[in-house]
């Protein structure tokens, strides 16, 4: 039975343009060659089971519905290729750049597996899903749903009824625990004041410069002009680090007072800064970004469509010092914990997807590109090392949909102990995406300094 498109869902299939493409780009790598046979049946047997993954959309009075592809395929969703030569960065780095600028094909279900051989002598899985489908939070969750702790348990196939949903497995499924409390825990107090109108009032009056922050995103004054805004092409081009040990980033954490996610900012605030400079920008003021936060309840089950809110935050490119911008970002985001902000901006998206039509969805995208230069997420994944279809995944990797009129996104992923950027950039507004991640990578070595010299803090 044909299904409408929910909320949000709607939202994300109306504003997707070929230059603005809403698709969700993940990766994992592997050391030793995956076999396409044993990855072909775990997404037969585990991805399939859920129901979103069998269905295209259709357009039935101007109305896009969910319908089951009669002609579904599964050879038509994964793709099998050996990159050239000797299979670098370099050349990964333009096969992904270059699936990226490419949209979906909408007469099939919205998504894509690339199998890719001759990296660094193992193998690549990159994935690619319409972010109609989902939000980040839950496509994260359906990915690791197919993978194991074990090469085992990886290549099962006898799951459990409850599989359908979500990953049985304890390590994996309390890895996605976690992920839900790191996006909802700030946040329970924001709930607790929409369930409760008249505790608002005394919540404002308590803290005046929460009551500030409610309205920066909608009310505030549009972002300086900088290389990050423009109209985009069609082109992009993807990037990405070396994992950092998540345990020095914990130390520096600790050293400032602040939180793991405080350092990650402050890392992105650094690497933005120099490639500022380095494009002789403005570096006056703040800019301010947008942060996605998943507002279910800790206890609610996850399904696969979209139920997400937006914080917006400020990173502070304008200060020199390392210090003073951890800082700067650790009383921000201190602040930002008891914001109702992320669940005012979703209940306000549901309201606009049931009364406005696309053209004015699209108007909305746009005015609030006007409020923010990009858009940040930051995902934890499993603590320990898990396999797919027999294989150890070595890291893993996701970028942020390419949106207008942002020329930047960044993403940040944390796995078996360590942590990943990933950036993605508008060709048309910026080519040298690579010198972000240069300078994440700088602004690290800045702030492991301050471990062997505190005296620098």
């Amino acid at each position: 039975m044909d299904k409408p498109l929910r909320k949000i869902d709607h939202i994300m299939w109306d504003v997707n343009m070929p230059n603005s493409l809403v698709t969700i780009t993940g990766m994992m790598t592997f050391e030793k060659k995956i076999s396409k046979a044993k990855l072909r049946k775990v997404i037969e047997t585990r991805l399939l089971k859920f129901e979103r993954f069998h269905k295209k959309v259709i357009l039935k009075n101007n109305k896009p519905l969910w319908h089951l592809d009669e002609n579904f395929s599964l050879s038509s969703h994964i793709h099998h290729i050996a990159l050239p030569g000797k299979g670098d960065y370099a050349i990964l780095q333009e096969v992904i750049s270059d699936l990226m600028s490419q949209p979906l094909d909408s007469s099939k279900p919205l998504w894509q597996v690339h199998l890719i051989d001759n990296y660094e002598g193992g193998s690549v899985v990159v994935w690619r899903l319409h972010h109609a489908l989902a939000d980040g939070i839950a496509l994260v969750r359906v990915l690791f749903s197919l993978a194991g702790n074990t090469k085992e348990e990886s290549l099962s196939l006898n799951l459990p009824e409850e599989a359908k949903e979500i990953s049985h497995r304890p390590d994996v499924k309390e890895s996605l625990s976690r992920m839900m409390d790191a996006g909802i825990d700030a946040y329970h107090n924001a709930q607790e004041l929409i369930s409760h109108p008249e505790t608002i009032k005394d919540a404002l009056k308590e803290s005046w410069a929460i009551t500030k922050e409610l309205g920066n995103l909608f009310l505030g004054k549009s972002v300086q002009s900088t290389i990050y805004k423009g109209e985009l092409g069609c082109n992009k081009k993807a990037a990405w680090s070396k994992p950092l040990p998540l345990s020095v980033i914990k130390k520096i954490g600790k050293q400032h007072g602040a939180t793991v996610n405080d350092i990650l900012l402050a890392l992105i605030t650094g690497a933005l800064r120099s490639h500022l400079i380095k494009h002789k920008q403005p570096l006056d003021t703040c800019i301010r970004v947008v942060v996605p936060v998943n507002i279910r309840k800790k206890d609610e089950k996850i399904r696969v469509h979209n139920k997400i809110g937006m914080l917006s935050i400020e990173l502070p490119v304008h200060i020199k010092d390392c210090g003073e911008r951890i800082r700067y970002i650790r009383d921000k985001t201190e602040l930002l914990k008891h914001s109702i902000e992320p669940v005012l901006i979703y209940n306000l998206m549901n309201i606009l997807a049931d009364v406005i039509p696309p053209k004015l969805e699209q108007q909305f995208a746009e005015f609030i590109g006007t409020k923010i230069t990009g858009v940040i997420t930051n995902v934890p994944g499993p603590r320990e090392q898990i396999f797919l279809a027999g294989e150890k995944v070595k890291d893993i990797m996701f970028w942020v949909p390419q949106t207008s009129p942002l020329g930047v996104g960044v993403s940040i992923i944390s796995y078996n102990n360590k942590v990943c950027l990933g950036v993605v950039t508008d060709v048309n507004l910026v080519k040298d995406t690579d010198a972000i991640v240069e300078g994440y990578y700088k602004e690290f070595e800045q702030m492991q300094q301050t471990l062997l010299h505190p005296e620098k803090k």
